[in-house]
Order: structure tokens, then C-alpha cells, then sequence
């Protein structure tokens, strides 16, 4: 499974939005690490609302973290 169903951490995120804000709401929301690091996969593109954000985390089901802390300066 992709993680958590991250809507109930998305009530304040200000729509359409990026995945930095999706990650600011739900990070602001109290969101795990089972919501936080989905959202942090997903593709840099507005989002129109949280039933699509839904939609976009479990479309990368399975797809590699991308790991930014091992990436070279």
C-alpha cells in the first residue's frame, strides 16, 4: 500500500496547490511519516483538490523514495 490516506491531513492546504504545501498542511496537521513520505514522492505539479492528491498517491504505489539526503551537493 502506498501509505496513508493522507485527505484528513489536507483540510488546510490551500488548493490548487504543490507538494510543498501538501507536505506543509499535513506536516502542520500532525501527519506521519506514513502520510509525509508519500506526499513527498509525488510528482511537482498543482494539485486541484485532496480527493486528487489521494488519487496521486496510491498511482505511485510502488515507485522509488527519492531520497534527497543522499544526493551530492
Amino acid at each position: 500500500m502506498a501509505g496513508t490516506d493522507p485527505r484528513p491531513y489536507l483540510t488546510e492546504a490551500k488548493y490548487p496547490c504543490g507538494r510543498d504545501e501538501l507536505l506543509r498542511a499535513a506536516a502542520a496537521a500532525g501527519a506521519g511519516d506514513d502520510v509525509l513520505g508519500p506526499l513527498g514522492t509525488l510528482p511537482g505539479r498543482d494539485y486541484a483538490d485532496r480527493d486528487g492528491v489521494w488519487e496521486a498517491v496510491r498511482a505511485c504505489d510502488g515507485a522509488p523514495l527519492h531520497d534527497t539526503a543522499k544526493e551530492a551537493p
